[in-house]
């Protein structure tokens, strides 16, 4: 394979992924000021949901009463195996009085006593924010440091939380792209993506590093591959499963966020990951293809004659 032996081309579609992510977390902050679009969580305002006792809701009809009526609102429906429920979200108030009205306006069913609202401040919504911030900083510290120590090199550890880094900037403009926003079970799969991120990068380091006496470098890597593939894509299989079954809004939006963190993870580890092993273990590479070369004709013609008997054993 062409690809995992030019370290130099595994970064090259590396970079493209990190001007991409970048690119697109940039242009959303020049637009709206944020980064990542808040959810009430984290900027204050009000949440409204009703359960519907019958009928069909007609959402961009609802969101156009609420407008209206209340300022800017995002209107969205829950779904269970029971019932439907109706929530709205907005930076302003939002008063029983005035749901009401928007919902008999509607023509949308429902008991007045399942109506529930809650407020979050504009100052404790800057609080979460900010301690939502410390705590991503913290478990990527805190992630690092368990890195250096057991690794002690520079440059494979850095490859390693580089690539987890890499992993969440993808999710995160993904999240802009999808419209996805941050909230507090968003925030929980970003965590996530920390630890998924980095399980394959540390086989894969650990077999490159640790593990020299185990074949050649290209070798090493392809063993790596076979394990750490299989892991993210068993990963990744649970949580499309758990996105498509799903009839939460917030399960929806955390399975989404770690399906984004986990298809970078491909890239991450096996292009970028494996780019920067190999140039660091460049010397150990190059020992390997001299050792190659001065084997004699006759040896280098069984070994390929062997690898031909496997693929026709195979092919039988």
């Amino acid at each position: 394979m062409k690809m995992i032996t030019d370290y130099k081309k595994l970064l090259l579609i590396s970079l493209i992924l990190i001007f991409f992510s970048v690119g697109v977390l940039g242009y959303n902050y020049s637009q709206t000021g944020e980064i990542l679009d808040k959810s009430i969580d984290f900027k204050g305002g009000t949440v409204a949901s009703v359960v519907v006792l019958s009928g069909t809701v007609d959402v961009s009809l609802l969101e156009e009463l609420a407008n209206d009526k209340i300022g800017q609102v995002v209107v969205r429906t829950s779904t269970s195996d029971d019932d439907t429920s109706i929530v709205l979200e907005s930076e302003n108030v939002i008063q029983d009085k005035d749901l009401i009205e928007i919902l008999d306006a509607a023509g949308i069913s429902y008991d007045s006593d399942d109506i529930n609202i809650q407020s979050v401040g504009a100052a404790l919504g800057a609080e979460f924010m900010k301690q939502a911030v410390m705590a991503v900083l913290f478990a990527f510290g805190l992630m690092a440091i368990i890195i250096f120590l057991t690794f002690k090199t520079f440059i494979p550890s850095i490859a390693i939380v580089a690539s987890a880094t890499v992993d969440i900037l993808f999710a995160m403009a993904l999240m802009v792209i999808f419209g996805v926003s941050l909230n507090l079970g968003t925030l929980a799969a970003l965590l996530l993506l920390i630890g998924y991120s980095v399980d394959t990068d540390i086989l894969l380091t650990t077999r490159l590093i640790k593990r020299k006496g185990e074949g050649t470098l290209d070798e090493r890597v392809a063993s790596s591959m076979k394990t750490g593939i299989t892991m993210t894509t068993s990963a990744l299989a649970a949580f499309t499963v758990l996105y498509l079954v799903s009839t939460s809004a917030i399960l929806d939006q955390i399975a989404l966020v770690i399906i984004f963190g986990l298809l970078a993870d491909y890239v991450t580890t096996w292009f970028q990951n494996v780019g920067l092993l190999k140039w660091y273990l460049r010397d150990e590479k190059d020992a390997d293809e001299k050792t190659v070369k001065k084997k004699p004709k006759y040896v280098r013609g069984q070994a390929n004659n062997r690898k031909q008997t496997k693929k026709k054993g195979k092919k039988k």
